[in-house]
């Protein structure tokens, strides 16, 4: 079982292991390959029932094989300690398998720390060469550091502070690699205010990829650099601020996985992303295990701060999604874990443990994990500390769209929504709504609506949606490059019919309609930041960034499914056109790029600053249907804000009439402001006593009030 292999070292100061000042224990993965302190190296395999030897191979460096028999430990399991000196960091090994029937196999390490090629050798990896630089933030002596255990005592965040930048290597830089990640950093940071960046999966896919069909589970994609690449990134964020929140998929595999079906049980059957994983059917302890031990890798030997869970619910075990919670909860107290679930928000899954099931005894702990293991807990509360809010993101897409995803536009459906939404993360579009669909940003969604690009193209085959979204981008990346402008009648029209678009829209409608869409971007930036809770952004979304964000990976077939559901070739070029870098902006439109970057930043230092946007209460809500105006008034523990939205094209010169909660008020942030490209003509002063307060309030805008007295 898991835990009786664990080798702890605890390291407990004067108090107790919640506010320890270090929150790493010394943990080694009890599958797979490891150094121990002594400097013997440990490797364990997990496989079938029928297997009549395993022995295990060496690679060294002279390139000569060593070849020793493994002993089996327990059910499926096969072990071997080799002494000091006998492997090397960085030395290759591999698996041989004898089954009873004769056959000999030779595979890779499951649980491959360092693996460069998919069918090759694995390499050995020792956790303990790389130098931290951040004992402050571990030690969590760094009140910035997000925590699921914060408190008053020990001063540092909660949950429901982050501000997450959610990025993918691939295409966060030009180079797509960790280091040049890593030196845009300081971009996210400083520049924009951001407290934590979510990293798409980087499990090994040996390609470009989005990253969610991973191979290697505790190996990170060596395209995009050596694992100490990562850990570099990784604690220069740390000091810089960010809390680092590593996505992880324990839902599926993806399609290059012959060798793991015939190293063991893993595997159960398919799903609708790829091979599912075996928990809950035969040697299912053992699959738990494998999925528990590659989540704690990411946080305990990569120092991440918290975990986002792609799909929990094609897990099809809540028990494992408990045991994950437990385990994570007990060897790495501090840290955080963010479900992706797409149960329509079912608040099992972020209910937490009630007092018997927290542990702080080793004894205990490894009672409660095998009482999970027997399928014998309750699962009425599954323990994560957030989850991604689906149906926030449905509802206020949908209010700015007009319908999206079986939604359509109605405040009184979002306002109740939103108080739901408190404990959730909350965002506009994700990596899922843009590539999923289209590839498509959503300004370029909005401008399609605006121009009706569904009714002013030709009528072709697929799906008429994407191919407007499509003609959107194109129309758009000609705008702000300049070169529409430049294009004379004819050659303007020639492009529209080259993209199918019967109508020949001048480039002042084109540009109010992009002018229009960027006032929709900032009012739902507004909106997800004027909610209590985590927030999150996309990469790109924080400058109105137009670049596509399409589905790519490399593919050996099954390309033309793709194909088909998304309107365009997933391969390499998807891959080059989702680069951040992709789309040439001239400086005109440059500076609207810059203007939106200074309203994220503003957003989040309006949130950094005030309680009532991070831990606050939602005391009020207001819905005004006919005139689209919705208002939430907001309490933290010393300041209250009140924001009003505006999602009609509608505009108000201090005529609107509202009721505002008692009190003087000062508007802190109207997204129309000309410092955010706005026309600056709806700015409200200081606001009396009066509870019945007329004020101005632009089309398609948010305004933020603090009361003052």
């Amino acid at each position: 079982m898991f835990n009786t292999v664990l080798m702890h070292k605890f390291i407990i100061s004067n108090i107790n292991k919640k506010n320890s000042p270090c929150i790493y224990d010394s943990w080694e993965n009890h599958l797979g390959a490891y150094f121990s302190e002594d400097g013997s190296a440990i490797f364990k395999l997990f496989t079938f029932s029928n297997v009549k030897s395993v022995k295990l191979e060496i690679k060294c460096k002279n390139k000569k094989i060593q070849t020793f028999d493994m002993s089996i430990i327990s059910d499926n399991i096969w072990q071997i300690i080799l002494p000091k000196g006998k492997i090397k960091h960085s030395d290759r090994y591999r698996f041989v398998i004898e089954f009873d029937n004769g056959e000999i196999i030779k595979v890779k390490d499951p649980c491959s720390m360092h693996q460069e090629a998919y069918f090759k050798w694995s390499k050995i990896y020792n956790h303990s060469f790389f130098e931290w630089t951040d004992k402050k933030w571990t030690c969590s002596e760094d009140t910035r550091r997000v925590s699921r255990l914060a408190n008053e005592e020990n001063k540092l965040s909660k949950v429901k502070s982050l501000s997450i930048y959610e990025l993918h290597i691939g295409t966060f830089t030009k180079e797509g690699t960790f280091k040049s990640a890593k030196n845009k950093l300081k971009e996210v940071a400083e520049d924009l205010k951001f407290n934590a960046i979510e990293i798409m999966p980087v499990e090994n896919t040996y390609s470009f990829n989005w990253g969610y069909d991973g191979v290697d589970k505790y190996a990170p994609n060596h395209t995009y650099g050596h694992p100490d690449d990562l850990k570099e990134l990784i604690d220069y964020a740390h000091n810089l601020g960010l809390n680092v929140i590593m996505d992880i998929v324990p839902n599926h595999l993806g399609p290059d996985i012959a060798q793991l079906t015939k190293t063991g049980p893993y595997i159960e059957c398919n799903n609708c992303f790829g091979y599912k994983f075996n928990f809950e059917k035969e040697c299912s302890e053992s699959v738990r295990d494998f999925i528990t031990g590659a989540a704690l890798n990411w946080l305990i030997n990569y120092h991440c701060d918290g975990l986002r869970v792609d799909m929990t619910k094609f897990m099809c075990s809540d028990y494992t999604m408990k045991q994950l919670v437990a385990e994570v909860n007990f060897h790495a107290p501090h840290t955080f874990l963010i479900a992706e679930d797409g149960r329509d928000n079912d608040p099992r899954v972020i209910k937490p443990f009630s007092k018997e099931e927290i542990n702080e005894n080793n004894n205990k702990h490894i009672d409660f994990i095998n009482k999970i293991k027997s399928n014998k807990v309750v699962l009425s509360n599954l323990g994560f500390d957030s989850e991604w809010d689906f149906l926030f993101h449905k509802q206020i897409a949908a209010s700015v769209l007009g319908s999206w995803d079986c939604r359509i536009k109605n405040l009184n459906n979002f306002d109740f929504t939103l108080r739901d939404a408190q404990e959730r993360v909350k965002y506009a579009m994700s990596h899922d709504e843009i590539g999923n669909i289209d590839g498509t940003r959503l300004i370029t969604k909005i401008v399609a609506k605006e121009l009706q690009l569904e009714k002013n193209m030709c009528k072709t085959t697929g799906l008429i949606c994407q191919k407007a979204a499509h003609a959107a981008h194109k129309i758009l990346v000609e705008l702000i490059s300049g070169r529409l402008d430049e294009k004379s009648d004819k050659q303007r029209k020639d492009f529209y019919n080259s993209l199918l678009v019967q109508v020949d829209f001048p480039v002042e409608q084109v540009y109010f309609a992009y002018l229009t869409a960027i006032k929709k971007h900032k009012l739902v930036l507004g909106k997800v930041y004027s909610i209590p809770g985590p927030k999150m952004v996309f990469q790109g979304d924080e400058s109105a960034n137009l670049s596509y964000f399409k589905f790519f990976r490399k593919f050996s077939t099954g390309k033309e499914k793709y194909l088909l559901e998304k309107g365009y070739e997933p391969g390499l070029s998807a891959f080059l056109d989702s680069k951040l870098t992709a789309v040439d902006v001239c400086p005109k439109y440059e500076k609207i790029n810059n203007d939106v970057k200074i309203y994220m930043r503003d957003l989040n230092i309006l949130c950094a600053e005030n309680n009532a946007l991070q831990s606050g209460s939602i005391d009020k809500t207001i819905v005004h249907e006919l005139s689209d105006i919705h208002a939430i008034y907001l309490s933290g523990t010393d300041d209250e804000i009140f924001s009003i939205s505006n999602f009609s094209k509608q505009s108000y010169y201090k005529n609107y009439g509202i009721l505002f909660p008692k009190g003087i008020w000062k508007e802190v942030l109207n997204s129309d402001d000309v410092k955010y490209s706005g026309s600056g003509k709806y700015h409200n002063t200081e606001l009396g006593t009066e509870s019945y307060k007329y004020i101005s309030i632009p089309a398609y805008s948010i305004l933020f009030f603090k009361r003052i007295d």
